[in-house]
């Protein structure tokens, strides 16, 4: 049986927004882990991912959230605004289960949500 070589994949978070951002997994959204990267207007965060494996994670700027699953087979790059489309401002507009928004090959956004809890910016 011939063996399966496991190869790594680049994901390239970009800011593109004139707002902070950050990125943290999923799992560990909105507790006090740490583990969580902010990206500066213009900056971006490059992630090492196992090809093929599923990872999520929570993408926030403001008080809007990006619930996204990541699955690529080779390096993916995606902006901060193309998982926060401007006709979808409302989280009665999220993407459903029929149809998720696949901003890029290998980015699905699962949810997209408001948190005001850690927000201090009013854009409502």
């Amino acid at each position: 049986m011939p063996g399966t070589t496991q190869y790594e994949v680049l994901l390239d978070f970009t800011n593109d927004t004139h707002d902070c951002a950050t990125v943290q997994l999923q799992r560990d959204y909105g507790r006090n882990t740490g583990a969580i990267v902010l990206l500066h207007p213009g900056e971006s965060v490059t992630l090492v991912l196992d090809a093929g494996t599923v990872y999520k994670y929570a993408l926030k700027t403001r008080s809007k959230v990006a619930n996204v699953t990541a699955r690529a087979w080779r390096d993916v790059r995606c902006t901060v605004s193309q998982l926060f489309p401007s006709g979808l401002s409302h989280p009665a507009q999220s993407p459903t289960a029929s149809e998720p928004l696949r901003p890029v090959q290998g980015i699905t956004v699962d949810h997209l949500w408001r948190d005001m809890r850690f927000c201090i910016w009013n854009d409502t």
